[in-house]
């Protein structure tokens, strides 16, 4: 027996066509944001300039990552692979989980210029909105998370997680 998501719960007491609406436009436009920032990173870019001229508690860490080949290229799929994740509507859970991770990261490496007007910038506020696509269902409102999950006859403890 699936558990009831928070999302099956909201939709229960809102506007639940408006609200689908609303869910899916979110998914796809921070899915777009992801993948075009991932893809226009192929071909030669770098994040050296940006992890040097961090000023956050971390900094230190950051400045050690610059020039990394290997931190460029986690950037640049990561960022590819959570956009497409999100605008395909499949696993949507761990490209949310992963999106998270880089906006805290993100937020992180800047932190005073990200928190120069207040805590609470853009950064934070994707990271609300993954976190409420990884509590499940977001890939089921037009995605290819119900499709699959349809198709599986018995989905183990894991496809149930990765699927939402």
């Amino acid at each position: 027996m699936r558990t009831e998501a928070l999302t099956d719960r909201l939709m229960k007491v809102t506007h639940t066509p408006l609200f689908s609406v609303g869910f899916v436009a979110l998914r796809l436009t921070i899915g777009l944001e992801f993948f075009w920032a991932g893809v226009t990173k192929f071909g030669g870019w770098s994040a050296a300039g940006y992890l040097q001229s961090a000023d956050g508690p971390l900094a230190g860490w950051f400045h050690a990552l610059a020039g990394s080949g290997v931190i460029d290229a986690l950037n640049m799929w990561g960022l590819t692979l959570i956009g497409l994740a999100l605008i395909l509507g499949l696993l949507v859970r761990p490209a949310s989980m992963f999106g998270i991770l880089l906006m805290v990261l993100y937020y992180l490496a800047h932190f005073v210029g990200n928190t120069a007007n207040g805590y609470i910038d853009t950064h934070i506020i994707q990271i609300a909105a993954l976190l409420m696509f990884s509590a499940g269902g977001a890939g089921h409102v037009f995605g290819l998370n119900g499709l699959v999950a349809n198709m599986m006859r018995k989905p183990n403890v894991v496809m149930k997680f990765l699927l939402g």
